[in-house]
């Protein structure tokens, strides 16, 4: 009878190489740069390993690596089967002209909105008197208490603070515009909530607006801890994530625009308010760390302004758009949800057309260069009839720059 070899896991067992022996040290290290689908199928290993993924310290480490790999984030509902669907792709870089975006999650039972831009990989999402943040790295849907409305418009927005390390959500209620009220009568709260909190409640805070009320909120960005969205057509707020206090910020004015600035807005427009500027027309950027705000003329010139918050003034940069793209942009319906990495403005159309590749223009300021570039895979034929059977309809886009994966678990 032959002799028995020895059994490989008995002599693993005693392999100072042996896995049981890297330092843990070197295990979270490891884990910190794996991509987030990995790390989350791990979570089954051992108890061990299912608290490492889980804790904190983990999560902040991905973080710190993940930031230097940001994504493209894609999102489109269906209202038939009442889901919205979230994919992801590789933010482009300068020399790229396409990529391959993945499906990350699916949201059920409820459509909820999204009006505003991921922050650290996390999602603020409404509908109605409901508010959710949402995480499609570790597909979990933290559902916040509902908030009374009392006939009133919501607004929600998630900011974070990174000197104490805390997200949380600012709810903006009041009356629109066109209600029949009287502006006297209007009554606006805002409310504050903290994830992670033991209080899970909202708290109500003080606003002290030198103007009259206002009416309506456009868009949503997270700067340095402070939450910024713009009000009415001259002004823009900033909540302070750590302080809870909202100040406002008056938006430039028209004798800011230099004489070269105003001739090129001379050339495509033959209005007399040619030089207006209308910030809830905006979009909100985050320029290198500051405040921007990004507009276009009859899709033939660019803008973007940069907010210097030491003296409370405003820098312009104005481009001008080559015709093709003009029309591009016009025929196309395109906007701006902000920039990429590269520094450059990113636009895009709002639909997402059945079976054909999704298109991403990018706008160097500096330079003053287009380019263009495809996604890949966002709900092929597959995705649309195999899986989900929504058909060949095109659907309603929202893409967003600058998202990142996070392992953060609720």
């Amino acid at each position: 009878m032959a002799a028995m070899e020895p059994s490989p896991t008995r002599d693993l067992a005693h392999d100072q190489n042996s896995p049981k022996n890297i330092p843990f040290d070197l295990i979270f290290e490891i884990l910190s740069r794996l991509p987030a689908k990995s790390i989350i199928r791990f979570l089954s290993v051992c108890k061990l390993w299912y608290s490492t993924i889980r804790s904190k310290d983990l999560a902040d480490s991905f973080l710190i690596h993940s930031k230097t790999r940001p994504r493209l984030l894609f999102t489109f509902k269906h209202f038939d089967s009442r889901k919205r669907f979230i994919f992801s792709a590789p933010e482009h870089g300068t020399e790229e002209n396409s990529s391959t975006a993945r499906h990350d999650m699916t949201m059920s039972d409820l459509v909820y909105y999204i009006k505003s831009l991921p922050v650290n990989g996390l999602i603020c999402c409404t509908r109605g008197s409901s508010i959710a943040v949402c995480n499609p790295t570790t597909r979990q849907i933290l559902k916040l208490p509902d908030v009374t409305l009392n006939e009133r418009d919501m607004y929600a927005r998630l900011g974070y603070d990174p000197v104490q390390d805390q997200y949380k959500v600012l709810c903006v209620m009041m009356h629109d515009g066109f209600d029949s009220r009287t502006k006297d009568n209007i009554e606006q709260e805002h409310f504050v909530f903290t994830l992670g909190c033991q209080q899970q409640e909202w708290r109500k805070i003080e606003f002290i607006d030198v103007g009259d009320p206002y009416t309506d909120v456009k868009g949503g960005i997270c700067i340095s801890g402070g939450i910024y969205y713009v009000i009415g057509h001259k002004k823009i707020a900033r909540f302070d994530v750590r302080s809870e206090k909202v100040e406002l910020i008056n938006a430039p004015q028209e004798d800011m625009l230099n004489e070269e600035d105003i001739k090129k807005v001379i050339v495509y427009h033959s209005s007399d308010d040619i030089t207006t500027i209308n910030a809830h027309c905006w979009t909100l950027v985050n320029h290198q760390g500051k405040l921007g705000g990004t507009d276009y003329k009859e899709f033939y010139l660019m803008r973007l302004w940069i907010h210097e918050e030491e003296d409370e003034s405003w820098n312009i940069m104005t481009c001008d758009v080559p015709t093709e793209w003009g029309d591009l942009f016009r025929d196309k319906g395109l906007s701006s949800t902000g920039d990429i990495h590269t520094g450059e403005v990113m636009l895009v159309s709002d639909t997402l057309e059945s079976s054909k590749p999704f298109t991403v223009y990018y706008y160097d300021m500096i330079r003053e260069s287009f380019r263009s570039a495809t996604v890949e895979g966002i709900a092929d034929s597959e995705f649309r009839r195999g899986i989900h059977g929504f058909g060949k309809r095109n659907r309603d886009m929202l893409c967003f720059p600058g998202h990142i994966e996070n392992i953060m678990f609720f």
